[in-house]
């Protein structure tokens, strides 16, 4: 009789503890998914209007977009791509909450949500978040966020990614994913102009006076004026390199009042027109260059091609790529062939 009461309220007890356990369980769970389908950014869309710039931080990108006569543009002026910026906010105010993830702070560089200004920079194996901070009219913050991995398993046509933000540990998988290029030169138009090989006539180096000249003669390169030197054809084929596909990798305001006493190159080109490319500076901790460009035409038929150019680039200055810098900074000896 006593066996068969304890087995009576042993079993009780095992039923309590199993309720509780359950219950606990769906609790947690349903916490999980309470906020299924909730705007991330909420009032996003109802204070695009106050929000006067968007600073975007990540590894390979780091940017700022100015509100400018009910648009966003890139500080320095220049045009982005049609529909860039559009298709940017579209896809934020697009993201909805799919279900709570970790709110453990080692965990988060899992997800790829540590901003880059407390990443890791030994971290081979993850990558920081793209942090994305927007400002009202006063240039208080409006919302600092954090975006990470992208989660294919979430269903939709963007998928989904993890996404928390910056004050609060609080990690989330949301339904959507950010729409927007990685670099910056993807925002713009950045093939400023393209030339054939066989247009370029010649190219001078002048630093205060001319430090070589490269004809081409017979659909060959040659140093002009230096016939006994043994010269490298393949640093003759880097500079005319420079002006066959011309992109840049940055762009910002020129300063005209400033005087620019740097290298220049100058391309001359069949039918009648150049193609100058002044050295400005070195970027910082980079051996990436910015330059001004310009086109001048002595002939009619070059008169569309030569103002194409300089609508494109009047007013800015332009981030070149390091075959460019190399070259603006050349002497003739760079130009002969080593020896074995």
């Amino acid at each position: 009789m006593i066996l068969r009461k304890f087995i009576y309220f042993l079993s009780f007890t095992v039923l309590l503890v199993f309720l509780a356990i359950f219950s606990t369980y769906k609790d947690d769970s349903s916490n999980l998914f309470a906020e299924r389908g909730d705007v991330f950014l909420k009032n996003l869309t109802a204070e695009i209007n106050n929000i006067n710039k968007i600073s975007i931080l990540g590894r390979e990108l780091d940017m700022e977009l100015i509100k400018y006569k009910n648009k966003f543009i890139d500080p320095s002026g220049y045009p982005f791509k049609d529909g860039v910026w559009e298709s940017f906010i579209t896809s934020l105010s697009l993201l909805r909450i799919e279900e709570k993830k970790t709110n453990d702070p080692d965990r988060l560089k899992e997800l790829n949500l540590i901003s880059i200004d407390k990443f890791d920079k030994n971290d081979d194996v993850n990558d920081p978040a793209t942090k994305i901070v927007f400002y009202n009219k006063n240039n208080n913050v409006f919302k600092s966020i954090l975006l990470g991995k992208i989660d294919r398993t979430v269903g939709g046509i963007s998928g989904g990614q993890f996404g928390r933000f910056e004050d609060n540990f609080q990690s989330y998988l949301l339904k959507g994913a950010l729409r927007m290029p990685s670099g910056k030169s993807d925002w713009f138009q950045s093939l400023l102009f393209q030339t054939q090989k066989d247009d370029l006539v010649s190219v001078k180096l002048i630093n205060e006076r001319t430090v070589f000249e490269v004809e081409n003669k017979e659909k060959k390169l040659k140093l002009k004026n230096n016939p006994d030197l043994n010269i490298d054809d393949e640093k003759l084929t880097q500079i005319s390199e420079i002006i066959e596909s011309f992109y840049f990798y940055d762009v910002r305001k020129d300063n005209p009042n400033i005087e620019k006493k740097g290298p220049k190159l100058v391309f001359n080109l069949k039918e009648g027109f150049s193609i100058n490319i002044k050295f400005v500076e070195k970027k910082k901790d980079s051996d990436e260059a910015w330059v001004l460009l310009s086109s001048v035409s002595k002939n009619k038929k070059s008169d569309d091609k030569s103002k194409e150019i300089n609508k494109k680039t009047t007013g800015f200055q332009f981030l070149a790529n390091i075959n460019t810098s190399e070259v603006l900074n050349w002497r003739i000896k760079n130009l002969i062939k080593k020896k074995n």
